[in-house]
């Protein structure tokens, strides 16, 4: 078995083990970029597996994005489109290719990395934690609140799409969890059928993107609008997109929202989701739960010389011994010191711990990235912290107090 990056000569191979392995969700337009990203990479870079006789039996997509974590830039290395040969499932090919993929970032300095699951549990023995959650609701567009005005709404033109990007990258450069692609953004936000921009003052201060996804009815007259993505400036561009989707109840059923707002709700004056799912029989559904990406540390060393400081400042000095268990990188299988005082945290060696925390590498990235706050963690037993008295300066020092966001999938 060899893994190595594939070869312009080998597209054919690649293109049949991706379309086997993702037969209904292979876009055609990946298929007809494969031969010129093999020669110069725009999305990423493919590694693939091949067998004695040079016949590829598994390859992945190598993504390099910025992601803003905690409020620094930083490289991120993400997978996707792992794919194994049907003839050789069963046979480790995903997990050894996954695990090559990891070192190769880890060595060119690419402290961390993501992925979007298809099975949580197999990523997570790998070390990949929880992250991102998104609440999908779907009012009815007679119970969004409608604010009167949507004047500074448009259909985006050609000419507007470097001044959209710019202000999604401007979004991700403030925005905890969100990632910079030069080739996805572009295909996540203007692939979708229809993008809509608000301006204000000759600005813009907002977009979103949406589609329509049919529903079940006698008439084709109706269906659900899906909206993708929706990033404002301001609650005033958020008030006009609300008042367009509110002017909606002639054709929409409902409308599907996609938000990483926790309180979104208290934008309806319904919230109910409409499919009868009450609880008890009369507790109403108002949202349904989605599993955005996991994130992973590829690099202890490099991710705390990196994140060198603190959510909040921590209330006394102190050294933190973090016991790291990591069956997938032996690099990380390791125990590191952090010396932490006010709202600065130091990598180092040799130090006296006041307190330690043993914990596996999927664990502490859900942590770092404040998916999952450190109570959370002790609370279940899934982390043993020799002091507790110790555990808010802990969450101050190396956790988050912002849950992630990111409307990319990779």
């Amino acid at each position: 078995m060899e893994i190595r990056f594939v070869k312009p000569e080998e597209v054919q191979q690649l293109a049949r083990n991706v379309q086997t392995a993702f037969p209904s969700k292979t876009p055609q337009a990946l298929l007809d970029n494969m031969p010129g990203e093999l020669v110069h990479p725009d999305e990423g870079r493919y590694l693939g597996c091949f067998d004695e006789d040079g016949t590829m039996i598994g390859s992945l997509l190598m993504m390099d994005f910025e992601m803003n974590v905690r409020g620094k830039m930083m490289k991120m290395g993400a997978p996707a489109y792992v794919s194994t040969s049907f003839l050789h499932k069963k046979e480790h090919v995903a997990k050894n290719l996954l695990r090559v993929q990891m070192g190769v970032f880890a060595q060119t300095g690419t402290a961390v990395g993501a992925l979007h699951p298809f099975n949580p549990a197999f990523y997570h023995k790998m070390g990949y934690g929880y992250c991102t959650e998104q609440v999908m609701y779907s009012p009815r567009p007679q119970y969004i609140r409608s604010y009167g005005d949507k004047s500074g709404l448009a259909y985006a033109k050609p000419e507007d799409e470097e001044e959209i990007l710019e202000f999604y990258r401007q979004y991700a450069r403030k925005t905890h969890g969100a990632t910079i692609h030069s080739f996805m953004d572009k295909h996540r936000i203007f692939d979708e059928p229809y993008v809509v921009v608000c301006r204000r003052n000759g600005k813009i201060t907002g977009y979103l993107t949406f589609d329509f996804v049919e529903v079940d009815h006698y008439t084709d007259m109706y269906h659900d609008l899906a909206v993708r993505e929706i990033i404002c400036e301001d609650m005033e561009t958020m008030k006009q997109f609300l008042t367009f989707f509110a002017s909606q109840t002639d054709q929409i059923e409902r409308v599907r929202i996609y938000t990483y707002e926790e309180y979104f709700h208290m934008l309806f004056t319904n919230p109910d989701s409409g499919e009868n799912r009450a609880y008890d029989g009369a507790i109403q559904e108002t949202g349904r739960k989605i599993m955005g990406f996991m994130f992973r540390i590829l690099d202890l060393d490099d991710y705390f010389r990196q994140q060198n400081h603190c959510d909040k400042p921590v209330s006394r000095e102190f050294t933190l011994e973090l016991q790291v268990e990591d069956s997938f990188m032996e690099s990380n299988n390791k125990k590191v010191q952090l010396h932490i005082k006010d709202k600065e945290v130091k990598l180092v060696r040799g130090q006296r711990a006041d307190v330690i925390l043993k914990t596996n590498i999927a664990d502490l990235s859900s942590l770092v990235i404040g998916a999952i706050p450190l109570e959370a963690f002790l609370w279940t037993g899934r982390m043993q912290c020799s002091d507790t008295a110790y555990a808010q300066d802990i969450q101050n020092a190396i956790g988050w107090s912002q849950k992630p966001k990111n409307y990319t999938y990779f």
